[in-house]
């Protein structure tokens, strides 16, 4: 499409692709306005299963920045010096990654039930005791496996990743601090989470830490004018920024 930049990164964990996109409650591949916004998508370098088409291979000392600089790298290619972006899941913590690494290219961010380490709040349907870490655990051991068994990456190389994307010392968003956080300077829009793998508590610390922050609590399995309401917020802030 032709207007403004907007690069969206799928959910999805570590399988993060584009398909996966079209099993959200709001897909904004297919439901943006490709005449008001110019859409970029991409399978993250760790997506080379279950539909990813990602052949990229992983080196020593790869992390967060790794991915950031796959994201930058795309952007260039494409003569786009500065976007919007859109996220979900994982998604945010690229997304701050990228305004902590690179804040002049990218203008602001919508952010849809990031992953985090934090306690239980309101989630209605998931209850667990302390901070949800087995939730991160889970789901990249189980990309792991999967990318073990396909012969597409050996364990030392993974669980080196892992130590580096999600072990000791990481935690809140995984990419950054919340110091960090607190001084990005661009806008940013939090669609809240509703469980164990995209706690509220995630969504609520980022939109009190960020000085340009809205959050949106109420968007999801809510019905379908309270999502229509929650996208409608959604292109405006595109539009504004």
């Amino acid at each position: 499409g032709s207007g403004i930049p907007v690069l969206l990164l799928a959910p999805g964990g570590m399988r993060s692709s584009i398909p996966i996109w079209e099993k959200q409650p709001w897909n904004p591949w297919s439901a943006l306005s490709t005449s008001r916004f110019r859409l970029i998508a991409m399978d993250q370098r760790s997506a080379q299963i279950d539909g990813g088409q990602s052949s990229a291979t992983f080196r020593a000392g790869d992390g967060w920045h790794t991915f950031v600089d796959d994201q930058l790298a795309l952007l260039d290619h494409l003569g786009i010096h500065r976007c919007l972006t859109i996220g979900s899941c994982i998604a945010p913590s690229f997304q701050l990654r990228l305004l902590h690494q690179a804040p002049e290219r990218c203008d602001g961010a919508v952010m849809l039930q990031p992953i985090g380490l934090t306690v239980h709040t309101t989630e209605p349907n998931h209850k667990w005791e302390g901070l949800n870490a087995d939730a991160t655990s889970h789901w990249f051991g189980d990309w792991a496996t999967a990318m073990e068994k396909a012969q597409l990456a050996e364990r030392p190389q993974l669980q080196e990743l892992y130590e580096s994307m999600f072990g000791s010392g990481r935690d809140f968003v995984f990419s950054i601090t919340k110091d960090e956080v607190q001084r990005i300077q661009k806008p940013l829009m939090v669609l809240m989470g509703l469980d164990i793998f995209h706690p509220s508590e995630t969504s609520r610390e980022i939109a009190r830490l960020a000085q340009h922050a809205q959050l949106i609590e109420q968007w999801r399995d809510a019905g379908d004018e309270v999502l229509a309401a929650a996208v409608s917020r959604v292109e405006e802030f595109l539009l504004q920024h």
